[in-house]
């Protein structure tokens, strides 16, 4: 699969987070799909295809949602170098590394909008954000992501076979 070409997953996925994932609130907390999209393939791809998800999935989503522009990029780009950070090579394709990464990056990803929205002049009271929003939103990403990286991981698998050295 080209780059580009998966580029088209990150842009329905923004797509799916502005229209089906409302759907599946639970008070406060929705899954965040373009974040555990951007990780996932962060970890299974590498820094550069990852940070170009982020970067597209970002823009894409904020146009959608009505955000200021580049403030979901910004912090999906946060997000996915802190993945790519937090993780050694030898790991970065286990499942349970992508569970882990989902609920921490969440945290990552909620305090950059914060602190982005407040830049912009759109403060938002913190404490309610992190015990309504932010901690739901880990446990639910960290479940989402079963479904995410198992996914992408297949997607990876079939168009990214390994390369056979000599």
């Amino acid at each position: 699969m080209g780059r580009y070409f998966s580029l088209l997953i990150v842009l329905s996925g923004a797509l799916a987070q502005s229209t089906l994932v409302p759907e599946l609130r639970i008070g406060e907390s929705a899954p965040d799909l373009v974040l555990l999209l951007a990780i996932s393939w962060t970890l299974l791809t590498g820094l550069s295809e990852g940070l170009l998800w982020a970067t597209f999935g970002g823009m894409a989503q904020d146009l959608l949602s009505g955000l200021p522009i580049g403030t979901t990029a910004l912090a999906l780009l946060a997000s996915a170098m802190c993945a790519h950070l937090m993780v050694g090579q030898r790991t970065r394709r286990s499942l349970l590394i992508g569970l882990f990464a989902a609920g921490t990056m969440t945290f990552v990803y909620h305090g950059a909008l914060v602190v982005l929205l407040t830049v912009v002049s759109r403060p938002v009271e913190l404490n309610y954000v992190l015990r309504h929003v932010t901690l739901p939103n880990a446990l639910f990403n960290t479940a989402a992501m079963l479904l995410v990286f198992f996914g992408l991981r297949l997607l990876h698998r079939a168009f990214y076979p390994k390369r056979l050295r000599l």
